[in-house]
């Protein structure tokens, strides 16, 4: 089976990460779709009944291979809801390039470290430092291909405010998928790949972030190489919060609030990877009405072996989604995949070539993630 799926992986290419529309920096594969967030919505996060639980995710999978049959079931609310997400990662990066005379010193993706030996960690550092120079040339410091460059530049006074010439960004934002949430503690996890820099390679830092509702505008179907996307705006209201971003998705905690504002869901075991199997298989998502719905999918060619993204091929076989969506879009990445009555994982990437096509992740490599990157709480 881990050679079928090897072949067929170097067969198929054009691979795009699914999910997160960004208004700031792109983080899919490529042709992310920039959009201003200025309407409000709410989402709502459904509360478990009580189940047995165990807060401590770092007993799901860890321990040596004949532990495994000590460890206890897990079980944990499946997502399916639109979230938005906004991330700082702690510095200011030059989106775009406006006038000329900012041409001759940036380019894209320099991030800016020092305005006249003044440490840069917000745009209002920024708009501050400049203001202070009273339009006299200004000394930066910027991080360029991991290297660093300085160099003088005048600024440029626009609207009675002095500026370089540039659109700058602080982080990322825009709309994903929970995958799961648990819910006397609150925490969950989304996406099941990581928030990207503009460039892809690397995964954005947190300083702080925060989950917010959505309002869905509708889906652009995905064509053969062109991948579709949700569409929708973030809502001023904050729902939890984000304390990780991994290669295996974000992770945070959401609000009393956001948890108990309606109730029903069912808690579901959490599979082990060794449970996962070729067949068929359902996601929750968000698509039609911003109503959350299960939709059909076939597993095919597992990689036991993946601790990474794509740990499975997914095909989606529900009429009514393709029609909705072609298959699998942007947006989408993080919907819970469901097997025989089991979270097993996650949807993340779909292929390019065929968009009904693509990849989903082991919950156990989520919450691997999760457990790694788990942030005391005060006493």
């Amino acid at each position: 089976m881990k050679k079928k799926f090897t072949n067929r992986k170097r067969i198929l290419s054009g691979i795009a990460m699914v999910c997160l529309i960004s208004s700031f920096v792109t983080t899919a594969a490529e042709a992310c779709d920039f959009r201003p967030e200025n309407k409000c919505s709410e989402v709502c996060y459904e509360e478990c009944e009580q189940t047995q639980i165990r807060s401590r995710l770092k007993e799901l999978f860890f321990g040596k291979a004949e532990k495994h049959k000590d460890k206890r079931t897990v079980y944990l609310c499946p997502g399916g809801d639109a979230f938005g997400v906004k991330i700082c990662d702690g510095g200011v990066t030059v989106s775009k390039i406006v006038t000329d005379t900012a041409k001759n010193f940036f380019r894209p993706n320099d991030k800016i470290l020092k305005i006249n030996n003044t440490d840069i960690k917000s745009i209002s550092d920024v708009k501050d430092t400049l203001s202070e120079s009273e339009g006299n040339p200004v000394h930066l410091i910027v991080q360029r291909d991991n290297k660093r460059t300085d160099f003088i530049i005048p600024p440029e006074i626009h609207g009675g405010e002095y500026k370089l010439g540039v659109v700058l960004s602080e982080g990322a934002s825009g709309i994903g998928t929970v995958t799961y949430y648990e819910p006397k503690s609150g925490d969950f996890g989304g996406l099941g790949h990581g928030i990207s820099d503009s460039s892809g390679e690397k995964i954005l830092s947190i300083t702080r972030g925060e989950v917010t509702g959505v309002i869905l505008a509708g889906a652009v179907k995905g064509e053969v190489g062109k991948p579709g996307e949700l569409r929708g705006v973030l809502s001023n209201r904050i729902l939890g919060s984000l304390h990780s971003n991994t290669e295996c998705g974000v992770f945070g905690r959401l609000s009393a609030d956001a948890i108990a504002q309606s109730g029903g869901r069912v808690p579901l075991p959490v599979a082990d990877r060794s449970e996962v199997k070729c067949g068929e298989a359902t996601i929750f998502t968000t698509v039609k009405n911003g109503m959350r719905a299960e939709y059909t999918i076939k597993i095919e060619d597992i990689n036991r072996d993946s601790t990474g993204t794509k740990s499975f091929r997914i095909k989606v076989t529900d009429e009514a989604l393709i029609a909705l969506t072609g298959g699998i879009v942007r947006g989408m990445s993080g919907s819970p995949i469901i097997q025989d009555g089991k979270l097993v994982g996650a949807v993340t990437h779909v292929l390019v070539a065929n968009p009904t096509e693509g990849y989903g992740i082991f919950i156990e490599n989520m919450l691997s993630a999760a457990q790694s990157q788990t942030v005391p709480q005060a006493a």
